[in-house]
C-alpha cells in the first residue's frame, strides 16, 4: 500500500513537471508571437495666421453713373491695395445689398434695382462678377503670406432704379485657409 501510495506520488510529480512545462511553453510562446502593445505616430502641424489689411482710404467713390452704364476703380485712384498680413491663404470677396432710399439688390447681373458689381485682381484685365449678396467670391486662391495686391471693382448700375438718391455698398475682404 505504501508503495502504491509512493508510486502514485512519483507520478504525480512527473504529471505537474509535465504540466508546468506545457503552461511555461504556451506563456514563452504567447508572449513572442503578440504584437507589441505600443505604437508610434509621427505628427506635423504648422500653424495658420488669417490677417488681412486694407490701405489707403478704403473708400470707392464711383459719382454719379447713368443707368445701365459700368464704371471702374482701374486706373483711378480708387484701387484698393490689399495686404496679407498672415499665413498663405486664399482671399475671398463679398459685397451686401446697396442701401439708401430703395435698395438695390447685387447679382451677377444688373436690372431693374438690380446692381453687378465685379472685382479684379488683375488691374482690370479681367473681372470675377459677384454673385448674391453677402456670399464671398474667391478672387484668388492663392495669396502669398506677406504680400500686398490690387484690387480693383467696376460697378454696373441697374437698368432702371425707382429712386435717384445715393446708395452704399459695404465690400469686406477677408483671407481663408
Amino acid at each position: 500500500m505504501i508503495k502504491s501510495f509512493v508510486s502514485s506520488i512519483k507520478g504525480s510529480h512527473s504529471r505537474i513537471f509535465v504540466g508546468c512545462a506545457i503552461v511555461a511553453s504556451m506563456v514563452i510562446w504567447g508572449v513572442a508571437a503578440r504584437a507589441a502593445d505600443t505604437g508610434n505616430i509621427t505628427a506635423t502641424v504648422t500653424a495658420t495666421n488669417l490677417a488681412v489689411s486694407v490701405s489707403g482710404d478704403g473708400q470707392i467713390a464711383f459719382g454719379s453713373v447713368a443707368l445701365n452704364t459700368a464704371t471702374t476703380t482701374a486706373g483711378h485712384s480708387d484701387t484698393q491695395t490689399v495686404t496679407n498680413d498672415g499665413s498663405t491663404a486664399q482671399l475671398n470677396v463679398k459685397a451686401i445689398n446697396a442701401t439708401g432710399g430703395t435698395a438695390w439688390t447685387l447679382s451677377s447681373s444688373n436690372g431693374s434695382d438690380i446692381y453687378k458689381l465685379e472685382v479684379s485682381t488683375t488691374t482690370g484685365s479681367s473681372y470675377m462678377a459677384l454673385q448674391s449678396a453677402n456670399t464671398y467670391l474667391t478672387a484668388s486662391t492663392t495669396f502669398t503670406s506677406l504680400t500686398s495686391g490690387n484690387l480693383d471693382f467696376q460697378l454696373t448700375t441697374p437698368s432702371g432704379s425707382s429712386d435717384f438718391v445715393q446708395k452704399s455698398i459695404t465690400i469686406t475682404v477677408q483671407v481663408a485657409p
